[in-house]
């Protein structure tokens, strides 16, 4: 690419995670100034180049997974950013990855994981019922080691969340290709289905944080008395987005009323981001992107704009 458009760099801009490709080969280069990117302010800043926003917005970013800068898998994240800085304001309570990366190709593991949370650590009698498909002796292993206080890699992305109840309702154990239970759940979705299942909202140290455990438990309510799968899928977009605006007011109170800007894999989901801008609207001005993609083809101007604003300071 850097010899067919004949240019020759002097500033490299990457992912902050150091274990991606496209990091590893950045710190490879001889240029002398690399810049890492958190991934989520990246996704952020996409949306305001597009639309020209200077900041500070509320930039909404919901994707499967990216590292934020206290280790942990960011990925359900609200932040208050600029081009050249953000902070957290807002993020979900985290899905304990069973088997670590493994748990996203075998997206049972994160829908266990999540019933278990749900239910503080004692799940309903029946919770076998609720993974025909896998092994016994898989399931039981799974249990014990969840049960056993192993430490293991915490998620805060959205998309894991499309994969618990993607897995759980819909019954897939397994994906193939990243996203692939998430596109599944969105179009199981019946678009006639208003209502949402009840959340809780905490606040701690500063940051808010979106507790989806008792939507989880009503969502299983709803199986048990024979609700279709269509509309507990339906629910459970809508859950998002009216959480989604419960800590987006909260965050505005504390900064002001600031343009909002929504980015990230799962805002590829149309019926998510229409009806988060639904929720959140006339109160605010909610910018989605049209031309840039939401996912991570559009993350590497949001990489190239942060970089550039570093620079400039």
């Amino acid at each position: 690419m850097q010899r067919f458009l004949q240019i020759t760099p002097h500033v490299i801009a990457h992912d902050l995670h150091p274990d991606y490709l496209s990091s590893v080969y950045a710190r490879s280069r001889p240029e002398a100034i690399k810049i890492p990117i958190q991934h989520h302010h990246a996704h952020v800043v996409s949306a305001m180049a597009e639309h020209g926003l200077e900041g500070p917005v509320i930039g909404i970013a919901y994707d499967g997974t990216g590292l934020g800068p206290d280790g942990a898998a960011w990925g359900g994240e609200i932040l208050v950013a600029t081009a050249c800085d953000f902070r957290r304001a807002a993020t979900f309570r985290p899905l304990r990855l069973l088997g670590g990366d493994k748990a996203i190709r075998e997206p049972w593991r994160i829908a266990l994981a999540a019933v278990l949370d749900a239910f503080g650590g004692a799940p309903p009698a029946n919770i076998r019922d609720l993974f025909p498909e896998v092994a016994p002796h898989e399931f039981d292993a799974a249990c014990q080691l969840l049960a056993g206080g192993l430490a293991m890699p915490l998620a805060h992305g959205v998309g894991r969340y499309f994969d618990a109840f993607g897995a759980l309702f819909l019954g897939r154990t397994r994906a193939t290709f990243e996203g692939q239970v998430a596109l599944e759940w969105n179009q199981a979705a019946d678009p006639a289905v208003a209502r949402a299942y009840p959340i809780q909202i905490h606040d701690t140290a500063g940051v808010v944080r979106i507790d989806l455990r008792m939507a989880l438990r009503h969502a299983l309510v709803d199986r048990e008395n024979g609700a279709p799968v269509s509309a507990i899928a339906a629910a459970f977009h809508n859950t998002l987005a009216y959480a989604t605006a419960i800590a987006v007011r909260r965050v505005a109170r504390d900064v002001g009323r600031l343009p909002i800007v929504a980015s990230g894999g799962c805002f590829q989901n149309a019926r998510l981001a229409e009806s988060v801008r639904a929720a959140l609207t006339p109160e605010h001005e909610v910018y989605l992107h049209g031309e840039v993609p939401p996912g991570d083809g559009g993350i590497a101007l949001g990489q190239a704009v942060i970089a550039n604003a570093k620079l400039a300071v």
